[in-house]
């Protein structure tokens, strides 16, 4: 099986992954992401604030944990990992943040409404 060149080369960073785990309204939001919704969806599912829903949502994207698309109206989240295993060896923590399985296609089609987003819009 050959490496997926459209997947995140970066290693996620422990401090910010065990952060967002570790904070009540991430692991809330966590529970209520059940599909892709915008930062005022979680905020009333989830009973928080629009500001706290929007800060914890954008700490899980930094983290690595959540998938932000944007829309035209508003971006939306989405769960962006299946499991997240931590293993201690020689007293050094490494860190494995497994993100779902997804076609190329729709690895192309997020990676073009980045592009789009990124330059403004469709044109």
């Amino acid at each position: 099986m050959c490496a997926n060149p459209l997947s995140d080369a970066m290693e996620p960073d422990l401090g910010p992954v065990f952060d967002a785990l570790t904070s009540e309204p991430c692991r809330s939001i966590l529970r209520a992401l059940d599909r892709p919704q915008t930062a005022s969806e979680v905020a009333e599912h989830c009973d928080l604030s629009n500001g706290t829903a929007y800060r914890a949502l954008e700490r899980m994207v930094t983290a690595g944990l959540l998938r932000k698309q944007e829309g035209e109206n508003a971006a939306t989240y989405a769960v962006d990992f299946e499991e997240v295993i931590v293993r201690a060896t020689d007293g050094e923590f490494e860190l494995e943040v497994s993100e779902p399985s997804r076609s190329a296609a729709e690895q192309l089609s997020e990676l073009w409404s980045e592009v789009q987003a990124e330059a403004g819009g469709e044109r």
